[in-house]
């Protein structure tokens, strides 16, 4: 089976104090919102502890991307 793959990353400060269980909020509205569209939910994954590519950083941190750096 083929599959399509929606991603999102919510990037915050590291130093800001996530509270237990705060995954639940953002992914409950990102399905309802796929759900109300009436597109079927095959899976969800999500949790706090994912990365970004050197792209991503960069964008960020406002420079150009170098080559080999992260994830």
């Amino acid at each position: 089976m083929r599959y399509g793959v929606w991603e999102c990353k919510i990037v915050v400060d590291a130093d800001v104090a996530i509270p237990e269980g705060f995954d639940w909020p953002p992914r409950s509205a990102a399905c309802n919102a796929v759900e109300t569209a009436g597109i079927p939910i095959v899976a969800c994954f999500s949790g706090w502890g994912g990365g970004l590519s050197e792209a991503q950083l960069a964008v960020i941190e406002d420079r150009l991307p170098e080559a080999g750096r992260g994830r």
